[in-house]
C-alpha cells in the first residue's frame, strides 16, 4: 500500500505543475500518515478478548437454582461458581474462569448494584 501511495505521489509532480501538485501531495501524506498511526496504537493495543477482558467487569445474576448460578455478561448467560450466598438480580464482579467452564464471581462491591 506504501508503493502505491508513493506511486501516486510522483505521478502528480509529473502531471502537474509543482505549485499545484505538492499541496495535494502533502493533503495525501498527511492522511497516509494519520492513517498508519492509528493502525501502529491499535496494534499495539492490549487484547480485551477472553478471559482477560471479562475479569474485574460487572455481571448480574439472573438464575439461582440448587447451588448452582447462572450470570448474564455482554449478552451471554455463563455457569458461575462462588463462595458467597448470592440472590437474583444482585450484580456480582468477574473474578476468573473456574475449571475452564464456570465463570469464578464474587458481590460487586462499591457503585452498580441493582436495587
Amino acid at each position: 500500500m506504501n508503493f502505491v501511495l508513493l506511486l501516486l505521489c510522483l505521478s502528480l509532480f509529473r502531471v502537474l505543475p509543482l505549485k499545484e501538485a505538492l499541496p495535494v501531495d502533502s493533503v495525501i501524506v498527511i492522511f497516509w500518515g494519520i492513517v498508519l498511526r492509528l493502525a501502529w496504537k491499535d496494534k499495539r493495543r492490549k487484547a480485551t478478548t477472553g478471559i482477560e477482558g471479562m475479569i474485574g467487569s460487572k455481571a448480574d445474576v439472573i438464575e439461582r437454582s440448587n447451588g448452582s448460578l447462572k450470570v448474564f455478561f455482554r449478552g451471554e448467560i455463563w455457569d458461575a461458581v462462588s463462595s458467597e450466598d448470592l440472590s437474583v438480580r444482585e450484580r456480582v464482579e468477574i473474578l476468573g474462569i473456574h475449571n475452564e467452564e464456570r465463570m469464578k464471581v464474587r458481590v460487586s462491591r462499591g457503585k452498580g448494584s441493582v436495587p
